[in-house]
């Protein structure tokens, strides 16, 4: 691994050091607008209303350039800010003049605000012109924030403690923002220039306007931020802040035939979360004891690919400053991912996720000399303990970031009941994750490392299943070209992992790789190995700015590369390259505001040489005068070679297909907002898929909002896998038969949710998901040979995998914010779920079943508080 890793890693830092070096020959970036800070003697009252002594000493802010309806022009509405700071804050006054009257909107905290007015109050108080933090406020005093990176990225899960008042007055509204040194990260200087930004939303008049004005046609945000001067003799705050919890939760079951499982169980629990600032630029986060209870369920999905589902992670911890942890993200506007899956090298819900293990009787002394090899009952918990985790994160100077992570979770284990015997086994072991990302931006360029490790501390049952260790390392980079017209990104790395003859040849079997594939000849099956190596490598070269915008990209992932230890990657074996031409038109015309378009070429290969994909994708997208919008969507792809569709066995002929998606909406920021979509795919063979979606948002009145999102789909696959029975007589296959059937689907998605703002600290939210999915399967046949797309029928009456699945999922949260950084939550969220075998798909009689489903439900209770030392 280590001589392969080196060979990748020079080849690229060489590319990167040569880029580099052009770009520098380029020269350097115009001067950017200049504002100046004042220091007040005494630090203005945030009341909405800016006739304080240290306002009126300011320099006065304005000169703001249309973004929207009319880009490039002067705003119509003035906006006038002025900046003040002391020794431990500063402080942007904003008045936002409007001929009519402000348009306030309630909503939760960090909430989509577009209904209603707002300012963003962007800073890049490292002055590095690629990072920072954004403040926003709306005429309700509703707060968002959000980092900065990559220049044109935000990411609103990070959550910062800071102050604001807002006013609607006659002249408009007016916005008072205090941002305590302690939540920005600054050197220790005599003297400071920072980058900032402002920026302004007008409901009313559909307007965004900004202090710094960047065209949409650039690919570019911080870079461009005006310069604050003025700034002198403040002292940067090292954060220290300490935030306990206490939650109280009641776990409900009706219908459970468990003897393990309680109709009702109440428990009590308490953690601590601490930040801590180690300098001026670094901070160390840590939790003991975590409360990762997910305040929003995962929605309910039928998975009949070999492929796991991705789920986004909703936790707090791991979601504030995940962008640090981000490895081969560059600052790239598109990747342009419709033919490759993008791996995730740190997928933070393996940590703490539902226990791998199983309750396995012949490693329970007493159950293996009866003879048992099966339980009837079995407790297993849901999840895995975290015991503790820290991560230290920031700059260390010299344009270097980093970010380190550590987390320890518990062995888990689950009582069970296999006859007479009742006792305990270990279904998850003690884990140790650590994820190391470290980052230097030089110029146009940047490079960066990661590595990540995942220890296990096995115990003889797991042994055989889990891998004892595994280890990615990996180098990054980008590089603008043609002041910041051309973007090149590239990345490599490697992975090795290590374990049992067992562990490995179930990792040699997974559905990422399946080395056991009997027609492959360049890969081999070894169920003696203990250990896999594989490497990884993607480049990309795009045009970020203009009209017209090709881009070109190719990865390639070997058979062995494996990273879901800690990462995510549905498969490996993969060399997939594509070739596209984008038209992105922001000009207004007389009958659009934007135009654009783009169409792609790609094909990819395994390492045997078979082509795997083969196709064109393409999508047309108009927005309108009047801000309503349509998108046409088309594409299709040739017959390939699926070496996946048999689960481990010969390659067969995938039938290609074509496919057409149409949609159109109205201006999301209005009362009542709807979008409309259809999607039809004919496939080669005889297959199809159907689906029809909507998305509607009604809000009568600034504090309240319905939101439904019904999806209907019917799908009809030919070639579906069932099972493979082995038959040493049948050769042609090999000595296995590949089961496959016809298969027609119907499934019923129902988003319903429901949000009541009381004030900018006080919310309601209600959320509920029934689904419906039923599944046909007739006209069973098998594989008659390998790389073909030839089928014998044969009598399926063996076989029933017919269902019909139902549930309905839902939470409701309360949450009130007493103070700053402090919260107060009322949670209740229900599983309700149930199958049965039967194929067809009625919806009344299904939807009437669901308050019969056996249900899982959880009430909880939680209070944080946030104390800053």
């Amino acid at each position: 691994m280590q001589h392969r890793l080196h060979r990748i890693a020079l080849l690229l830092l060489i590319c990167n050091m040569l880029s580099a070096a052009i770009v520098r020959a380029e020269g350097a970036a115009p001067a950017n607008l200049t504002f100046q800070a004042v220091r007040a003697m005494k630090a203005p009252v945030l009341d909405g209303d800016l006739s304080d002594e240290a306002w009126q000493k300011a320099q006065e802010i304005t000169g703001f350039t249309q973004r929207d309806p009319n880009e490039g022009q002067p705003a119509t509405q003035q906006t006038k800010c002025r900046v003040v700071y002391d020794d431990d804050a500063i402080y942007f006054g904003c008045l936002m003049e409007d001929s009519g009257k402000a348009t306030p909107l309630l909503a939760r905290r960090d909430n989509d605000l577009n209904n209603g007015d707002y300012i963003r109050i962007s800073i890049d108080s490292q002055h590095d012109r690629q990072n920072g933090a954004a403040f926003v406020v709306n005429a309700s005093n509703v707060q968002m924030d959000m980092i900065l990176y990559n220049d044109i990225y935000d990411d609103s899960s990070w959550d910062a403690v800071w102050d604001s008042a807002a006013k609607i007055v006659p002249q408009g509204w007016i916005a008072e923002v205090r941002i305590p040194y302690s939540q920005l990260r600054f050197p220790d200087r005599p003297v400071y220039v920072w980058g900032f930004n402002i920026s302004r939303w007008n409901a009313r008049l559909h307007e965004s306007s900004r202090l710094a004005f960047t065209p949409k046609k650039e690919s570019a945000f911080i870079s461009k931020f005006a310069d604050l001067t003025g700034i002198e003799g403040i002292k940067p705050k090292r954060a220290f802040e300490i935030v306990p919890y206490g939650v109280a939760r009641n776990d409900m079951h009706t219908k459970f035939d468990n003897p393990f499982v309680h109709s009702s169980a109440q428990g009590m629990d308490a953690g601590v979360d601490v930040k801590y600032g180690l300098t001026s630029s670094l901070t160390l986060t840590g939790t003991i004891n975590p409360d990762f209870g997910q305040v929003e369920v995962d929605p309910a999905v039928i998975n009949l690919s070999q492929f796991e589902t991705f789920f986004p992670e909703k936790r707090p911890f791991f979601t504030e400053g995940k962008n640090i942890f981000n490895f081969g993200n560059g600052p790239a506007n598109s990747r342009w991912g419709f033919n490759m899956s993008f791996p995730t090298f740190f997928y933070s819900r393996r940590i703490g996720r539902s226990p791998q293990g199983f309750v396995d009787p012949q490693f329970v002394d007493g159950l293996r000399e009866q003879g048992i090899t099966n339980v009837d009952f079995v407790d297993a918990p849901g999840q895995t303990t975290i015991l503790g985790a820290a991560k230290v994160t920031g700059k260390i100077g010299n344009g270097w970031t980093i970010g380190v992570l550590d987390a320890l979770t518990d062995k888990e284990q689950a009582w069970f009941r296999a006859g007479p015997a009742v006792g305990q086994q270990t279904v998850e072991p003690m884990t140790n994750y650590t994820v190391a990302r470290a980052t230097k931006e030089y110029g146009n360029s940047r490079i960066g490392f990661m590595f990540t490790g995942v220890n296990r501390k096995l115990t003889d049952n797991l042994d055989p299943y889990l891998r004892k260790n595994a280890y990615f390392a990996g180098v990054d980079g980008h590089t603008f070209f043609k002041k910041k017209d051309w973007l090149l990104e590239w990345l490599g790395g490697s992975t090795l992992v290590n374990g049992s003859e067992g562990a490995i040849a179930a990792t040699q079997r997974s559905s990422a790789r399946y080395y056991q594939r009997p027609d492959a000849d360049h890969v081999e099956y070894d169920p003696t190995k203990t250990s896999l190596s594989g490497y990884m490598g993607r480049v990309m070269f795009a045009k970020q700015n203009g009209k017209l915008r090709p881009s070109f990209q190719v990865q390639m992932l070997s058979p062995g590369f494996e990273v879901n230890d800690v990462g995510f990657l549905p498969r490996v074996d993969a060399i997939a390259t594509h070739a596209v031409l984008q038209y992105y038109n922001p000009e207004v015309t007389k009958r659009t505001r934007e135009i654009s378009w783009w169409i792609g070429k790609y094909q990819n290969f395994n390492f045997d040489g078979d082509t795997t994909a083969n196709g064109i994708s393409s999508n047309f997208y108009w927005q309108f005068l009047n801000y309503k919008y349509m998108w046409i969507s088309t594409g299709g792809r040739l017959d390939y070679t699926d070496d996946q569709r048999t689960r481990g066995g010969p390659a067969v002929i995938g039938p290609g297909n074509h496919f057409l998606n149409v949609g159109f909406g109205n201006d999301s920021r209005g009362k009542f907002y709807y979008e409309n979509w259809a999607e039809h795919v004919d496939v080669h063979d005889g297959g199809s898929e159907n689906w029809i979606g909507t998305y509607l948002s009604y809000r009568p009145n600034p504090a309240l909002r319905f939101v439904l999102s019904p999806t209907y789909g019917r799908t009809k696959t030919i070639k579906q896998y069932v099972t493979t029975i082995d038959d040493p007589k049948y050769t042609p296959t090999y000595g296995k038969r590949y089961i496959f059937s016809t298969i027609e689907q119907r499934s019923l998605e129902l988003g319903i949710r429901t949000e009541w703002t009381v004030n900018s600290r006080l919310s309601a939210q209600l959320y509920l998901q029934p689904f419906i999915a039923s599944g046909d399967y007739y006209d069973f046949k098998q594989l008659v040979r390998p790389r073909d797309d030839q089928y014998t029928p044969i009598d399926g009456s063996a076989f029933n995998p017919d269902f019909n699945f139902r549930s309905v999922r839902g939470s409701a949260v309360v949450r009130w914010e007493f103070r700053p950084g402090s919260a107060l939550y009322v949670v209740w969220n229900e599983n309700r779920s149930d199958v049965v075998p039967i194929g067809d798909f009625r919806f009344r009689r299904d939807l009437a079943a669901l308050p019969g489903a056996p249900s899982e439900d959880v009430f909880l209770i939680k209070f944080s508080y946030w104390l800053p030392i």
